[in-house]
């Protein structure tokens, strides 16, 4: 009894001097998480001792120890095999073998769908995008890929039986941008009328099938001649490691089949180590013709390809806010397409991008109100060049279609609108006499009705 048990506490201080041993003969030196991983910390930092070293260790050990990818993938098929349930907070395991974003989760419940006041407020920012690239003759379009559980939902686990509110914010937005004449291309129109499955089982995008589609889509709404790639089939291959099969298996998934079309492929990178995921990528190509401006997610990864075999330059950024004004200015393109995916459409409303306001014009008839509303002036977080001037309505003031004026040293200009009742704009500072006080006034219009909320002289913040 004695040798036994002696034998089952060496077997298990052996298995606990794995991921220790492991660290200093085969350190895991790879993740499959889009982050760097945590480097070796230094007891003496700047010639004083670090008190977060043990801390900093701590962190350094559990991404580093040995055969830390292998046995985070043993746990994770362990989980997902037997019980149905997935080891990562991120990642949601369907059934018949698919997996999903958590994320999309609130989109697809209902759990977090926007008011009326919040739809109206995207689709009016989405507005002013319009009317400023109309003024220098810029083609605008939006367009909005679905999650894959609105398209693909069968195969979710019971969360369906939680449904709060059928309707997605993406279907709902549509009417709103209808009404407000902003140019959409309907995704899930198009994926919905087709009968092959276009996504990925264990990746949150569509496949380059299903890329090849909306490439066809988007240049067709934008009347612009190009190759189609879908006339003949395209070559299968099975060599796609998916995005949440990484998250949940990091790097010992399985590959799923994606197709490799024809294409000519004439097009360079300006940057030679660019790559499609990278946050600013710049194309150029001789055989290309015209130009485009993309922002864009993740879903564009793979529709980047297609673009810049048809386009002579184009640009794809996925900065939020949208720097726009300084892209448009500088690369002159003659269209700009807007897409984002249906789980991150809010950006739009709190994080519109970065443009000077368009000028606006108040009511003969203006009512004089003390409210409780609010506003303040600052330097942009996010470009020094800017003003960024933002604040809020009162509620009592505020109807759900109304716009907000703000007037600044005289000059009335369209605000965005950021919420229920909130606001913002964009002035560049070097249209600002920034040594004086700003004249700020904000104004409630709808229907002809229009009330000054708000009078208060701001001096420049930042």
């Amino acid at each position: 009894m004695k040798i036994r048990t002696l034998v089952f506490l060496i077997a298990c201080l052996l298995l606990c001097l794995i991921p220790s041993v492991g660290l200093l003969l085969f350190p895991t030196t790879q993740t499959s998480e889009n982050r760097a991983m945590t480097q070796a910390p230094e007891l003496i930092q700047e010639g004083q001792v670090n008190t977060r070293f043990f801390d900093d260790f701590g962190d350094y050990f559990n991404e580093h120890m040995g055969l830390r990818n292998a046995a985070v993938t043993a746990d994770a098929r362990i989980q997902e095999t037997l019980f149905g349930v997935s080891n990562v907070d991120g990642v949601i395991v369907g059934e018949d073998g698919w997996l999903y974003y958590t994320a999309t989760l609130p989109d697809y419940l209902g759990t977090d769908v926007m008011s009326e006041r919040e739809l109206f407020s995207l689709a009016n920012n989405l507005a002013i995008v319009r009317d400023c690239l109309a003024e220098r003759e810029i083609e605008l379009l939006v367009t909005v890929p679905p999650n894959k559980n609105t398209l693909y939902g069968e195969h979710m686990p019971y969360y369906d039986s939680c449904t709060v509110e059928p309707d997605h914010n993406a279907v709902l937005l549509k009417a709103y941008l209808t009404e407000q004449e902003v140019p959409y291309l309907d995704l899930f129109e198009l994926f919905e009328g087709q009968d092959e499955v276009l996504y990925w089982q264990r990746d949150s995008h569509w496949n380059a099938r299903g890329a090849c589609l909306v490439y066809n889509a988007v240049l067709d709404e934008l009347g612009v001649e190009h190759e189609r790639y879908d006339t003949e089939e395209p070559v299968i291959t099975k060599s796609h490691s998916g995005d949440l099969d990484r998250m949940l298996h990091s790097f010992f998934g399985e590959p799923e089949e994606d197709y490799a079309y024809p294409m000519k492929q004439t097009y360079w990178f300006t940057d030679e180590t660019a790559d499609v995921a990278d946050g600013w990528v710049v194309s150029e190509n001789p055989e290309g013709a015209g130009s485009i401006l993309m922002f864009r997610d993740s879903f564009a990864d793979n529709l980047i390809p297609f673009f810049s075999d048809a386009f002579a330059k184009a640009s794809y950024s996925k900065s939020i806010p949208a720097h726009l004004e300084r892209l448009m200015e500088r690369d002159e393109p003659d269209c700009v397409v807007i897409e984002v995916v249906e789980r991150n459409l809010v950006d739009y409303l709190t994080d519109p991008p970065i443009l000077s306001a368009l000028p606006g014009e108040l009511p003969n008839d203006i009512l004089i109100a003390e409210t409780d509303s609010t506003v303040s002036a600052a330097v942009s977080e996010y470009d020094v060049n800017y003003c960024h001037i933002s604040g809020t309505v009162d509620p009592a003031r505020l109807r759900d279609d109304a716009d907000i004026l703000v007037s600044v040293n005289g000059t009335v200009c369209r605000a965005y609108l950021t919420g229920e009742n909130s606001f913002a704009l964009y002035l560049k500072t070097a249209d600002l006499d920034t040594a004086q006080p700003l004249k700020i006034r904000v104004f409630a219009v709808a229907e002809g009705n229009c009330v000054r909320v708000l009078a208060e002289d701001l001096t420049l913040a930042g």
